[in-house]
């Protein structure tokens, strides 16, 4: 049975060209505003967005409008019975609420909007898997429960040079914030199912890394197989630590770098940042 159900994504997901071509995906972009200037994310060097933060520039971001999303809707319906629309997770962004306002103007129950409940890697991990599992002829209210069993199985965990750029853009409270912020340490959150917590603080970024792999060393005593995806805003070097270090573990242990983390999530996240998504197969 061929597949019926086609699939659009937004911008923040960082799936890779050649699969969206392979996999005829559809992504809506979210825009970067910084002062005057307003991009369009995926078609942004994320080094500008670094240069910003750099120079502690205020970078901004909004979400698609819903006429985007019914386009890309309406031209998946040219080709597929059906649609499963990913977004980011509501907690991070209003596009959600973009996408269903689309399905609501379409007026068609054959478009079916899911909150990923994750960003970066953490959705694009989803995505290749609903993509897999779509290819196998599965119905979109099939696909509902096994994306429901992806976000159970993963979290993003990850570190920043500080969270003042989290706690500014409204991601994390003030307490939290400050917590995190003491001492000169390195914060290490997780955000699992929508919900961003300070976890753990670490003293130097050595013992980050060391964190990491201890994550990634946990799941791997449950006997099942590890997928570990690693993403960055400006610490390419240490990406590639990470992954070497993860490597070692094993066989079992499914590790690669996705690369730069997309410039919206990168305004949001702040400078420093590198993390992994983490879940188990």
């Amino acid at each position: 049975m061929g597949k019926t159900v086609g699939l659009v994504v937004d911008s923040t997901f960082g799936l890779d060209k050649e699969f969206i071509k392979k996999e005829n995906i559809i992504v809506v972009p979210l825009k970067v505003i910084i002062g005057d200037a307003e991009y369009v994310d995926g078609s942004i060097n994320p080094d500008v967005v670094v240069k910003a933060l750099q120079d502690k520039v205020h970078v901004k971001t909004s979400q698609p409008a819903p006429e985007l999303f019914k386009k890309a809707f309406e031209k998946q319906l040219e080709t597929y019975d059906e649609v499963i629309c990913l977004t980011l997770s509501k907690t991070l962004s209003g596009t959600v609420n973009s996408a269903n306002l689309a399905k609501t103007i379409m007026d068609n129950d054959n478009v079916l909007v899911i909150d990923t409940e994750s960003t970066i890697n953490g959705s694009g991990y989803i995505a290749e898997k609903v993509s897999e599992f779509l290819n196998e002829g599965h119905s979109a209210s099939q696909t509902m429960g096994y994306i429901n069993d992806l976000k159970e199985q993963g979290s993003l965990v990850f570190t920043v040079d500080n969270l003042q750029t989290l706690y500014l853009n409204g991601r994390l409270s003030k307490v939290s914030a400050f917590i995190g912020n003491m001492l000169k340490i390195k914060p290490i959150l997780r955000f699992r199912r929508g919900v961003l917590d300070v976890e753990h603080k670490a003293r130097s970024f050595n013992n980050v890394i060391l964190y990491l792999i201890k994550q990634v060393e946990t799941l791997l005593e449950y006997g099942k197989d590890v997928v570990v995806r690693i993403a960055y805003v400006d610490r390419s070097t240490e990406a590639k630590q990470l992954e070497h270090e993860i490597y070692q573990l094993g066989d079992r242990v499914k590790v690669k770098i996705t690369g730069v983390i997309s410039p919206v999530i990168s305004a949001h996240v702040g400078l420093g940042g590198l993390g992994i998504y983490l879940a188990y197969e």
